[in-house]
């Protein structure tokens, strides 16, 4: 199992969103979580990376405790988030975005999270020469924005944005990659460009969970799929199972199974 997440409860202050939420991903596999709005989809993968801390439950990365993790010991170790907004540094050019993809590794040695002795170092830093090969190395995967290298990514489609962050968040070539809503505010073309990128991205390995409300096309292209309601798991099975059944369907695919 490369990810679990086991009866969590977590939310924002006193107000709990998720009350006993559980999923797993497989090893190169790619889980959608779809429901209506508030049913607590982004607060799951905000909780498995860090950003939130669970009240109950646990997570688990290859069968490690990650519970409560910082964010930058989850990049370290091999996840991925890409936000729905703020996911790019606007005024930075489409280069500079990637390089920041990795300054996890280029500050300074970091300490191993379950291990924290003086000696145990974090080995796997990149320096600036090292860090620019690998932008070369991964832009290769988004050739839309080659041309645009030095152009400052607030100036870009929204489409081409949300390339940035995905091409950012592949950087440290994570074995798991959270994305929430990666579809929000884009026109239909554009959806279809930016989910067949990371199609091609989990093909390549990189296991993926994804939050979106575009739920007839998530599933068309997922796995597996949970979906989720007021905090609860409601269904869980194949993505072409939650596409034809039909209580899924009347309920969260508009009507049509």
């Amino acid at each position: 199992m490369l990810l679990q997440a086991q009866n969590l409860r977590s939310g924002y202050g006193e107000m709990e969103i998720l009350h006993g939420v559980s999923m797993t991903l497989e090893e190169r596999e790619m889980v959608v979580l779809i429901g209506p709005n508030g049913a607590g989809k982004s607060t799951l993968i905000k909780t498995i990376f860090g950003l939130l801390r669970p009240t109950e439950g646990r997570i688990l990365f290859r069968d490690t405790d990650i519970t409560g993790f910082h964010p930058r010991d989850l990049v370290i170790l091999g996840l991925g988030y890409v936000p729905q907004t703020n996911n790019t540094f606007p005024t930075l050019s489409v280069l500079e975005n990637l390089e920041m993809g990795a300054i996890t590794r280029r500050i300074s040695p970091l300490p191993h999270p379950w291990n924290r002795g003086p000696d145990r170092t974090q080995s796997r830093m990149m320096n600036d020469a090292e860090i620019r090969e690998r932008a070369t190395e991964t832009i290769e995967m988004f050739p839309n924005l080659q041309p645009k290298l030095r152009e400052p990514a607030g100036s870009l489609s929204g489409g081409e944005q949300q390339m940035v962050a995905l091409a950012k968040s592949m950087m440290l070539d994570p074995e798991v990659l959270l994305i929430d809503e990666p579809s929000a505010g884009l026109a239909p073309k554009l959806v279809d460009t930016v989910f067949s990128k990371i199609v091609e991205i989990n093909e390549g390995g990189t296991g993926i969970v994804m939050v979106e409300q575009n739920a007839k096309k998530a599933l068309a292209i997922a796995d597996r799929g949970y979906v989720l309601e007021t905090g609860r798991n409601r269904f869980a099975g194949t993505g072409e199972w939650l596409l034809h059944n039909a209580d899924v369907g009347k309920l969260y695919l508009g009507g049509q199974a």
